[in-house]
């Protein structure tokens, strides 16, 4: 048997967690990919009544899933709409068109999300960064930060 050096865990809490504002959501980034060698983040997405999420996208490198933790949370891709509830998962490969949605106008959601890679998170750090500076990104400012994580929109076949 190989001989391993001590290897720590984390426990990540709320109250500890980086705290990101992108429009009305709030993202709390519990792992960025700094402790797991950038294999994967984890963060929690509130989203108010009645919010939508990113414009329809898919991504070049990285899987995300998805885990409902509370309310119900509308995935949208091209060939359908599917309402998860907390407690359910969607997962999403590279190459699938997607978004998301809250899908009640009087709850809010909650959703787990992890990435591979983890450094996904900076593309939220990036857009909390313009709101805090008071910015308001266009169309191509959004698309050219979504393509630096290998993001694009659905008409995008494959990287510019």
């Amino acid at each position: 048997m190989p001989v391993r050096g001590p290897v720590s865990v984390n426990l990540a809490t709320r109250q500890a967690a980086e705290v990101l504002r992108v429009g009305p959501m709030t993202i709390r980034v519990y792992e960025d990919g700094s402790r797991t060698g950038d294999r994967i983040s984890a963060i929690l997405l509130e989203i108010p009544p009645g919010i939508s999420g990113p414009p329809m996208h898919w991504h070049r490198f990285h899987d995300e899933l998805f885990f409902v933790v509370k309310g119900t949370c509308c995935f949208i891709t091209p060939e359908a709409e599917v309402d998860a509830s907390a407690g359910d998962v969607m997962t999403v490969p590279p190459g699938a068109v997607h978004t998301f949605k809250n899908a009640s106008e009087t709850e809010a959601c909650e959703i787990y999300m992890s990435a591979t890679p983890g450094h996904y998170v900076d593309y939220f750090r990036m857009l909390d960064k313009a709101g805090e500076e008071g910015k308001m990104l266009g169309k191509e400012e959004i698309e050219h930060l979504m393509a630096l994580f290998g993001t694009f929109p659905p008409d995008v076949e494959s990287e510019p």
